[in-house]
């Protein structure tokens, strides 16, 4: 089923392939990585491999899924749609840019309104959202599981 606006191209499967080639080399890597990291058990039981672990083995099964698979039919977007996904991928490389400089909360509330605009909420429920968002996450990591995230170098000053 088409989705409107939606434009449908044939393909080979060669970009699934190569799609697929790179995300096992990512998870591959990760893995690796991951491998390297030592904590006593007394520190941490799970150890801090457990979640880069899982990630590679995801990412690792989608690229082999995707090189052995590939789908002939692809449909792309509508432009408006990849026009939003776009923004909302530069708005996260922003939120990483923001995140040592502004801080945890500042730069949660500033993504999480920018995201809400993008994708048609009210301006005042966008600003409310990003900031319920980073009160509640700032409340369950630093005060609930006593993690400590970054207050910002702006504020430290």
């Amino acid at each position: 089923m088409r989705g409107e606006g939606a434009e449908e191209i044939h393909a080979s499967g060669r970009h699934d392939r190569i799609a697929g080639s790179i995300l096992a080399l990512i998870g591959l890597a990760t893995g690796l990585e991951a491998a390297t990291f030592d904590v006593s058990f007394m520190t941490d039981p799970v150890g801090p491999k457990a979640l880069p672990l899982l990630v590679a083995v995801i990412l690792f099964g989608a690229g082999a899924g995707m090189f052995t698979r590939p789908r002939t039919r692809v449909e792309l977007p509508p432009a408006a749609a990849a026009r939003r996904m776009v923004l909302a991928g530069l708005a996260f490389l922003v939120y990483g840019l923001l995140l040592p400089w502004r801080g945890f909360f500042l730069a949660t509330s500033l993504v999480v309104a920018v995201l809400g605009l993008l994708f048609g909420g009210p301006r005042r429920g966008s600003a409310l959202a990003g900031l319920s968002l980073a009160a509640t996450l700032w409340l369950l990591f630093v005060v609930l599981l006593s993690l400590p995230l970054p207050i910002g170098d702006l504020w430290i000053r």
